[in-house]
């Protein structure tokens, strides 16, 4: 009785509906926008809302961030504006990865060398923020994680533009980062970081499990001798 199709237990707690998990994955982006996550714990998150089935499975998601405050217009007008973050080098370019925050507006300008950021682990300032990267010979590389939305322009006399971010694009409310170059020679190319599956975490976690087998029988082998 009150059994789901096909005998199968239902989920405990009321199930979500598209629009909870919309509003869901809103209030994490606003999150990303104010460094509350990084880009990486976004994209992790913006995932498990996406295949949510109960509101119980939503609200843990949020429940390390402050209450949504309703969307209100003076939230935005009070945002402060933030401060451009300047990297000039003469030679060599900029090589960024791990925990970082990103400014507003990230400015690199180098005569010989690009800007090679990997923004999996950054902390943006604002949920819209613009890189400009200037160069005489240099391009631009940037990895970002599944989620984030990511538009080009600028120019480059010798430099084409590759964006692999795969089929399906961010919704509206996605945090972007618009990035401008300028180079003589030199291109832009976007890479949307691959989520780790599943399978790959759990056979790695049995490899660690078994070489510590192994030290363990090991050490007894050398205390028994």
């Amino acid at each position: 009785m009150g059994g789901t199709p096909g005998g199968e237990e239902p989920a405990p707690g009321v199930r979500a509906s598209d629009a909870e998990r919309d509003a869901t994955i809103e209030r994490l982006s606003a999150a990303s926008g104010d460094g509350r996550l990084t880009l990486d714990e976004f994209s992790q998150r913006m995932d498990q809302a996406s295949s949510a089935v109960t509101r119980a499975e939503l609200d843990r998601l949020v429940a390390d961030l402050p209450a949504d405050e309703g969307g209100a217009p003076g939230a935005v007008a009070a945002r402060p504006a933030g401060r451009v973050s300047w990297h000039v080098w003469p030679i060599g370019g900029l090589q960024i990865r791990g925990p970082w925050r990103m400014e507003r507006h990230v400015v690199v300008v180098t005569l010989l060398g690009g800007a090679n950021l990997d923004l999996r682990q950054a902390e943006l300032a604002a949920p819209e923020v613009t890189l400009t990267q200037v160069s005489l010979l240099g391009g631009t590389s940037i990895t970002v994680p599944p989620g984030v939305r990511v538009d080009r322009s600028g120019f480059s006399l010798l430099g084409g533009t590759r964006m692999d971010l795969g089929a399906e694009q961010p919704g509206p409310g996605a945090p972007t980062i618009h990035v401008r170059s300028f180079s003589l020679l030199g291109g832009v190319s976007v890479e949307q970081s691959r989520p780790a599956r599943l399978d790959d975490r759990l056979e790695r976690r049995r490899d660690r499990l078994d070489r510590r087998r192994e030290r363990l029988r090991g050490g007894r082998g050398r205390f028994l001798d």
